[in-house]
């Protein structure tokens, strides 16, 4: 039997983006006769392959999808013990990557440096030198921008040095770029950034509920530290997991860097967004949604039970705070190299809010949130 024509090495797969990349490769018709190998921290692996199903079932997967996925698929280590499985025999076919592993909590977490910059580094070194490399594709991030970004960030805007950061995680994201592009000199890297995921455009947050809680929180107490009027960036996790896919897989690419992003035409006002959620909860009686200054908004600490249900209201008003800087950007991400790849538009957020809303109102606003600070 002849070598398949593509042998892609995904990492995070059981992650959030990184689940859901494996999710779709599973189901879509143009992946069907490409192999797989899943880089999974894990001690075996069986052990591997267990959290794997686990976080395939997050997305509904057929189970006789699931069960596709054996152990010869996993390839036992992370981004910080690269010397320990980089000599496995199995990723001398590899042809593509997907590098999807990192730590996205936006809270200080120790390891956020030794992971995703010294950790993908080492990574990225040891995959440049396989012998049949045709793409490294690395998610970053579209806020490599900088806390104060122009009002459109266009593919072509490089990271800079000493630009504010909201969170050490862009922070991080930012000078693993910097050091990939140095010292991976020759290796068919693509940088690509996504914007704000949030949810699946068909299974809400049943896969992970990150960041749809700060548009809860927002639509609880009616408030946003931002004008109506101002837009922000988000697309579902399935519309950049496919994107990814279609870029690792396509027989040439014009870029080394690509946003996936919703971009001017889909992005969404906060006014739209505060009408969805409307549509979804159904009539609130005398529910008003307007801007506020974030010192009116931090006034309700004392009612914080009530609007987010159990919680440390510190931790809370801290994630408001947070949040309040994002919303407060109305910046929109420029995609048209992606659509020119083939990748389509991605769906707007009001177009799927209903079923992020559905999926996790059962969760409270507090707990919701935990997911983006472990």
């Amino acid at each position: 039997m002849s070598s398949p024509k593509h042998v892609l090495l995904l990492t995070g797969s059981t992650g959030f983006l990184g689940g859901a990349v494996l999710s779709d490769f599973l189901q879509s018709p143009a992946t069907a006769h490409a192999h797989l190998l899943l880089l999974v921290r894990a001690p075996t692996p069986s052990e591997g392959l267990e959290r794997v199903w686990k976080s395939l079932r997050r997305f509904h997967v057929p189970e006789e999808l699931v069960e596709r996925i054996r152990v010869e698929n996993i390839v036992c280590g992370g981004l910080t013990n690269v010397p320990e499985y980089a000599h496995d025999p199995r990723l001398q076919k590899v042809t593509e990557v997907i590098n999807c592993a990192g730590i996205t909590s936006f809270g200080p977490h120790p390891e956020v440096w030794t992971t995703n910059v010294d950790g993908t580094v080492a990574f990225g070194q040891m995959v440049a030198g396989l012998p049949h490399l045709k793409r490294f594709l690395h998610v970053s991030t579209a806020m490599i921008c900088g806390s104060r970004p122009p009002p459109a960030v266009t593919e072509d805007m490089n990271p800079r040095h000493g630009l504010r950061h909201f969170v050490p995680y862009t922070e991080s994201k930012t000078e693993a770029e910097f050091q990939l592009r140095d010292k991976l000199k020759g290796c068919p890297l693509v940088i690509v950034r996504p914007t704000i995921v949030v949810g699946h455009s068909k299974l809400g947050c049943a896969p992970s509920g990150s960041i749809f809680w700060a548009f809860r929180m927002s639509d609880a107490i009616g408030m946003v530290t931002a004008p109506l009027t101002s837009r922000i960036d988000v697309v579902p996790v399935d519309y950049v997991s496919q994107a990814l896919l279609h870029l690792a897989m396509a027989k040439n690419l014009k870029h080394n860097c690509y946003h996936l992003g919703s971009g001017e035409e889909q992005s969404c006002t906060f006014a739209e967004i505060s009408a969805a959620f409307c549509r979804a909860i159904g009539p609130r009686e005398g529910y008003h949604f307007r801007q506020a200054e974030f010192q009116e908004a931090a006034a309700l600490q004392p009612d914080f039970y009530q609007f987010f249900g159990r919680c440390n209201k510190r931790f809370m008003l801290g994630a408001m705070r947070l949040y309040g800087s994002f919303a407060s950007l109305n910046t929109t991400f420029d995609h048209s190299r992606a659509l020119a790849e083939g990748v389509p538009l991605p769906p707007r957020f009001t177009d799927y809010l209903h079923e992020c809303y559905h999926t996790s109102k059962h969760i409270t606003i507090a707990d919701q949130a935990a997911i983006d600070f472990q």
